[in-house]
């Protein structure tokens, strides 16, 4: 029920606030402020996105624009676009973590535009309401486009393409403008993170086929297209054949059969798990959207014929849960692509949904951001994960959300309490960002030893270490153990603990001046300082 104020203006006390003029852009708003809040609030710090960061700082002090580097050494883990946007957010920011971070917060931001509004074009303002809140309230979601890593341009991009292509089927194929939008999103995907984008979408485009009355050979004439084919090798291939001849096929070889094909055949650097870990990835990512894709999926299958997208997201969807089901590797940042469609299905689910069905989704949205912020203050919790000792009493602002959405449920009006939970998820993730993250990065072991390292000492490295040392001190570190170079007094050794015996069996004559824990990992990294001269090491 609106309520009309003076002076003309709308004052909405109802649900269906999301059907007035101006909801788009408050939104939107929203959308923008949650993707970029404290982006540049605290350090590259974790491995991958280190790694990732810093060998985009060496392509852009190196002017290379081929093959990628992290330490001077080559990476063949991505292909480049990613280090291409990281590079452009240098130009403009600096090398720092907004610079780092700030086109990955934009790839999010974008498909949380496009999701709304598509939403709103192909079912209603209250689909896209719902999709979008789904979206948003997702924790994963948001700490994932908070990185300086491959993925949210992979997401967004294949996003873009199964869109694209819904939009192509949904005009009987006869604009093919969707199918050449496509076949360049797909382009940019596959530059993104390699062929796993390709495997996708067309298991995914081939599964659709398998269930669309008609032929897979009408489906397969349709798609088949020089001009589509022809964008999508213009865009995806020149740099996979120039890194070929730069590395003479090693680059390439490295790529598709380590870092693709090993990863998916067996557990690499220790992330294995049985086959339901990726179910719980996803669950546990989409919280609290995951409590309505059940009915949802439930009322896919009742309908009799359900939208060409939801069909096409459900697929994907299942497709690439069953991929990495089955794949060796597990991570959780492996099924996010899913998410966009998975908020999709609920935004679907929730048009024309009586408030009666909110109950079950609020129940359980309610509850758990009530218990989650609370529960972080526990004496177990602190001593399990001693990086939330300081955490601010904010964090019970959004147990309040959650307190406030079960005295709605008790008043039956569920629908008010799901978006209530939904908000008090979007309220949690941005203290994180705001809050919690800058706190918990003060105690990294790169940050707090940086006082150390910053004069105009050598740096060297020693067996293993930090990948952030590279990016925070925007240089190469060389290894202590290259021929090429000599430490001399004064000079610092990074390394773990673990390695200190070595480095000593080296005839190296330091003395340790830092240790501290890599948070969230289990080693320690300590830096030695060399006190005499050395002329050679022992090999």
């Amino acid at each position: 029920m609106v309520g009309t104020i003076s002076g003309g203006s709308v004052f909405f006390v109802g649900m269906n606030f999301y059907e007035q003029n101006w909801f788009p852009y408050l939104f939107i708003f929203i959308g923008l402020f949650v993707h970029f809040l404290g982006i540049e609030a605290y350090s590259i710090y974790i491995l991958d996105e280190a790694k990732n960061a810093a060998a985009a700082m060496e392509m852009y002090q190196n002017q290379e624009w081929v093959l990628p580097t992290f330490n001077g050494l080559p990476r063949y883990d991505k292909p480049p676009l990613h280090y291409y946007f990281f590079i452009i957010g240098y130009k403009i920011f600096g090398i720092n973590p907004l610079g780092a971070r700030f086109f990955s917060a934009l790839a999010g931001f974008v498909c949380f535009v496009i999701l709304y509004f598509y939403s709103y074009k192909v079912f209603s303002k209250r689909s896209a309401f719902y999709a979008g809140l789904a979206l948003l309230s997702s924790i994963h979601w948001l700490l994932q486009f908070h990185l300086a890593v491959p993925d949210p341009f992979l997401i967004t991009f294949l996003f873009l393409t199964l869109i694209s292509y819904e939009r192509y089927v949904s005009s009987d194929f006869q604009t093919k403008y969707y199918l050449y939008t496509a076949a360049l999103f797909l382009a940019l995907a596959t530059l993104s993170k390699g062929p796993v984008a390709i495997v996708l979408m067309g298991l995914t485009v081939f599964f659709y086929m398998v269930l669309d009355k008609r032929p897979i050979g009408f489906h397969i004439k349709q798609v088949v297209n020089f001009k589509a084919f022809l964008i999508y090798c213009i865009i995806a291939l020149p740099w996979y054949v120039l890194i070929s001849i730069q590395t003479k096929g090693v680059w390439l070889k490295e790529f598709i059969f380590h870092h693709n094909l090993n990863r998916f055949s067996s557990a690499m650097e220790g992330h294995g798990g049985g086959v339901l870990l990726t179910l719980i990835f996803v669950a546990v990512g989409f919280i609290p959207g995951i409590a309505a894709i059940i009915p949802a999926i439930i009322k896919v299958f009742k309908s009799r014929r359900p939208p060409v997208i939801i069909v096409l997201a459900l697929l994907f969807s299942v497709v690439t849960i069953v991929f990495f089901m089955v794949s060796g590797t597990k991570l959780p940042n492996y099924t996010a692509p899913v998410y966009p469609f998975l908020s999709l299905l609920v935004g679907w689910y929730f048009t024309n949904l009586s408030p009666s069905k909110f109950k079950a989704p609020s129940i359980f949205a309610c509850l758990l951001i009530f218990i989650i912020p609370l529960a972080l203050f526990l004496p177990y919790i602190k001593h399990v994960l001693p990086e939330v000792n300081d955490l601010s009493f904010w964090f019970f602002v959004p147990s309040i959300f959650g307190c406030l959405g079960l005295f709605l449920i008790l008043d039956k009006k569920y629908e008010k309490s799901w978006l209530l939970g939904c908000l008090g998820f979007i309220c949690f993730t941005g203290l994180l960002f705001y809050d919690a993250l800058p706190n918990i990065d003060t105690k990294n072991p790169v940050f707090q030893s940086k006082n150390l390292w910053v004069s105009n000492n050598q740096l060297y490295y020693f067996r293993a270490f930090n990948p952030a040392f590279v990016f925070k001190s925007k240089q190469r570190i060389p290894s202590i153990e290259d021929p090429k170079y000599a430490p001399k007094a004064g000079d610092l050794i990074i390394t773990t603990n673990k390695n200190l015996n070595k480095l000593e069996e080296k005839g190296i004559k330091a003395s340790k001046i830092f240790e501290g824990t890599d948070l969230f990992e289990g080693s320690v990294t300590v830096i030695m300082r060399v006190y005499e001269e050395e002329l050679s090491i022992r090999q």
